[in-house]
Formats: C-alpha cells, structure tokens, sequence
C-alpha cells in the first residue's frame, strides 16, 4: 500500500515538473501584425509530429532529434511570419 501511494506521489510530482517547464524555444519574436499564438500553435504542430515519427516531445539537446525539432518549429514560425532574434 505504501508503494503504491508513493508511486502515486511520484507520478504526480514528475507530471507538475514536466508541465511547469519553460518553452524551450522563446527565441522567436512576433513581426507586425502577426497574432501571439502562433508560438503555441507551432509547438503543438511539432510535438505532433515527432510523435507520429516516433521521436520523443522534447529530445536532449546533444541527440538529431533535437535539431530536427529545432528546424521544423523553425519553419512552421516563418511560415506564421515570425523571424528569429538575433
């Protein structure tokens, strides 16, 4: 019994850790007259897609898939007329 509401605890500290992070990819800045949710909206597309590829959400920075997810929230931001900071 004590397992099994420690593995409870545990699972509920580890699920309020993992969506209280910062996003990752704040670099971005709208340009004129572009709407703020396209940043969210991008996110979602991306995790959406490294699912159906099988890759994990938010992949460590030193493996590919971290630069492949980099490079497709990349392109889905330009495509919603955001540029990068510089």
């Amino acid at each position: 019994m004590a397992t099994l509401r420690f593995a409870v605890l545990l699972g509920g500290a580890l699920t309020l850790t993992a969506c209280g992070s910062t996003p990752t990819y704040r670099e971005w800045t709208a340009t004129e007259g572009t709407a703020t949710v396209a940043f969210d909206e991008c996110t979602d597309q991306v995790d959406t897609t490294m699912r159906l590829r099988g890759y994990p959400y938010r992949p460590l920075p030193e493996t590919p898939q971290f630069k492949y997810r980099k490079e497709i929230f990349a392109q889905c931001m330009r495509r919603k007329g955001y540029s990068a900071d510089d």
